[in-house]
């Protein structure tokens, strides 16, 4: 199959996952600099799944020279529902080419052989316009937002207390999975096709983004149960930049502002740490975490503003 000035292959498993993770990580840092988590091979390879064969559910584009200028495949990854993923990189010099477009032909295309029953394409900020219009035109709208909210002014910053009975404690390593992988998914039950993960494949994430980050905890206990988690991230490289991960409270236990607590620990943990913008994701529909985070002084970018298409 070729396009004007490209051609587009199955995938050859002896090109090896790491042109996926180079191309995607080139993309990801054009598009979203300042909030984007760097994937190794080995997250990749937790992400993806078991259930991935690259060589069938991936595509490779080449120029007329036989260079590599983008991939794309479809995976069915362990946070979706009953739903596939797109999973894409581009060199950032084609963008802004029509290779945006003719990337989502052959994605739809390649849903279809495959029998996938959902595919969701997700694009990142004002950068990824080339994808949306192309999305658009043939009539398709986003289903979910999700938005990159920043706080940048740390004069803004209050800790709200720590509601009575509950200790907070800051973890480097965690010992009980089990736990906190129930505190995840009863927080987010019901959230945009969210699949409950499971222990072990959330443990292995979090291996992995060790390797090239630091990772901690900050977590809400009530009588030394487990009510509430909030993860923290730093990229060694981005030493000013800090990312909230999952804020996740028990439901039988929200309201008591433990929510807030815990992200005010990860706040201030971020800060001893150097930080000097915080940035997290957050869910457009998802009311009760928006006025959270805008009373912490948390604002939208949107220019960094995701958005996800169900393209079947």
């Amino acid at each position: 199959m070729e396009g004007n000035f490209f051609k587009i292959k199955p995938y050859d498993e002896s090109l090896g996952l790491s042109i996926i993770v180079d191309f995607y990580n080139q993309m990801a840092k054009y598009l979203n600099p300042e909030t984007t988590l760097q994937i190794n091979e080995e997250l990749a390879r937790v992400i993806l799944g078991k259930e991935t064969v690259l060589s069938r559910d991936y595509l490779i584009f080449e120029n007329k020279q036989g260079e590599i200028i983008a991939f794309a495949g479809i995976s069915n990854v362990p946070v979706y529902k009953d739903t596939w993923l797109c999973i894409y990189g581009v060199l950032p010099e084609y963008i802004g080419s029509e290779l945006p477009g003719e990337l989502i032909d052959a994605i739809l295309n390649l849903g279809k052989e495959l029998n996938a029953p959902e595919v969701l394409f997700q694009t990142f900020g004002e950068l990824s316009a080339p994808f949306e219009k192309k999305l658009e035109s043939i009539g398709f709208s986003p289903v979910n937002y999700t938005w990159s909210m920043c706080l940048d002014d740390f004069d803004l910053f209050s800790h709200p207390g720590i509601p009575q009975d509950i200790a907070i404690r800051n973890l480097n390593e965690i010992d009980d999975y089990a736990n906190f992988v129930t505190v995840i998914n009863e927080a987010f039950a019901g959230s945009f096709k969210f699949k409950p993960v499971k222990k072990m494949k959330w443990k292995k994430v979090q291996e992995a983004l060790k390797k090239n980050h630091i990772v901690e905890y900050c977590v809400a206990y009530e009588k030394d149960k487990i009510v509430g988690l909030c993860d923290i991230y730093l990229n060694p490289k981005q030493d000013q930049i800090g990312l909230i991960g999952d804020l996740s409270v028990l439901p039988r236990n929200q309201h008591r502002k433990i929510g807030s607590a815990l992200l005010a620990s990860g706040i201030e943990l971020l800060r001893k740490k150097g930080c000097k913008t915080i940035k997290l994701s957050v869910d457009t529909e998802n009311e009760k975490a928006l006025g959270l985070y805008k009373k912490f002084g948390f604002y939208v970018q949107n220019n960094l503003t995701q958005k996800t298409y169900q393209i079947i």
